[in-house]
């Protein structure tokens, strides 16, 4: 099944008469509008996008759907994990993209009267042309397919774009040590306190400024073969240091996953590295000051996604002890890694 991507259309209309079957096609019978089926249909009359002739559910965090209608195939999602106010803050970014030409991505549908979303009392939702694709497997052509297109990707302007908070801003570490330290106590955090005091000379908002992706791995591409179709999933979209995206994106093509029992999560492939610095650096070589700060900036993006746990611990583990040195940064050996030179 191809991988889902961005978000889908916004569910409102009036209550339709439908019911979707598991999978396939449509009925047309009397049915409350929270069904999936009306809600389905209320997205696609909201859009404009034909008659449903079959739909499926698909991945995601989101209520995902492949809908193809008499006029096309799409991706409908309705959301649920996160706000329509975080999507529509995201919209400013992806605008300025499709202005500048960025491709890799699939843009929002808009409804006859312009609209990015549908809303209604039952849910909101958006919608994306469905592209072709699969989630990749991890290779050196692959890593350079990435480094090329999040070069082009920080190439775009970022100026007057909206002040927009997500992960990997540089207020965002500091603000969650300090909760977290205040939910687990400053003796379940010390290894992380050690790391993060080491890095302080590590200031993102000093470097190069650009449009982030914020979160890309595999599971967030889609890829034909070899070749990049589409970055998806643009939720931590915001502005950043281009440095800190790129540590990012380091974290998910450039580490592979170990077998059950090992003591690692995953570990750094040199090769993987490479071609992903290669194919970036081709459209957008580093500063100096950049290149120097590397190894600083994987650390710090590898020691935020575990902070990032700590605050949501109980949603995910509930009843678990959290073990700080049990978290990304230590199971991917980053304590112990220093980054190649080119």
């Amino acid at each position: 099944m191809a991988a889902v991507y961005g978000f889908a259309v916004f569910l409102t209309y009036p209550a339709h008469s439908l019911t979707l079957n598991v999978k396939g096609t449509i009925d047309m019978t009397t049915t409350p509008e929270h069904t999936p089926a009306a809600k389905l249909t209320a997205i696609a009359a909201h859009f404009d996008l034909g008659k449903i002739q079959a739909y499926e559910r698909a991945s995601g965090t989101n209520d995902n759907y492949l809908v193809t209608t008499d006029r096309g195939a799409y991706l409908f999602k309705i959301i649920v994990n996160t706000t329509l106010e975080d999507v529509l803050n995201g919209l400013p970014f992806l605008q300025r993209l499709k202005e500048y030409g960025f491709t890799a991505t699939a843009y929002y549908l808009t409804s006859p009267d312009g609209q990015p979303f549908y809303h209604s009392p039952n849910c909101d939702a958006v919608v994306l042309r469905r592209l072709p694709g699969n989630m990749p497997t991890l290779s050196p052509i692959v890593s350079r397919e990435i480094g090329i297109a999040l070069a082009q990707l920080h190439m775009v302007p970022s100026n007057n774009l909206p002040d927009k908070r997500h992960w990997l801003d540089a207020r965002y570490l500091l603000e969650a040590i300090e909760s977290a330290v205040k939910m687990h106590g400053v003796e379940q955090l010390q290894e992380t306190l050690n790391v993060f005091h080491s890095l302080d000379s590590f200031q993102p908002a000093t470097f190069p400024q650009s449009i982030i992706h914020g979160d890309l791995d595999a599971t967030n591409c889609l890829f034909e073969g070899e070749h990049l179709v589409a970055f998806v999933d643009w939720q931590e979209v915001g502005v950043s240091a281009a440095l800190m995206d790129f540590a990012s994106t380091m974290l998910g093509f450039c580490f592979v996953e170990q077998d059950e029992g090992s003591d690692y999560w995953a570990l750094f492939d040199p090769e993987l590295h490479r071609t992903l610095y290669e194919g970036y650096t081709s459209v957008r070589p580093f500063s100096q000051y950049e290149q120097a700060h590397i190894d600083d900036a994987l650390k710090y993006v590898a020691l935020t996604q575990p902070v990032w746990s700590m605050l949501m611990w109980e949603q995910y583990h509930p009843g678990e002890k959290m073990v700080e040195t049990n978290l990304l940064y230590w199971k991917f050996g980053m304590d112990t890694l220093t980054l190649p030179r080119f």
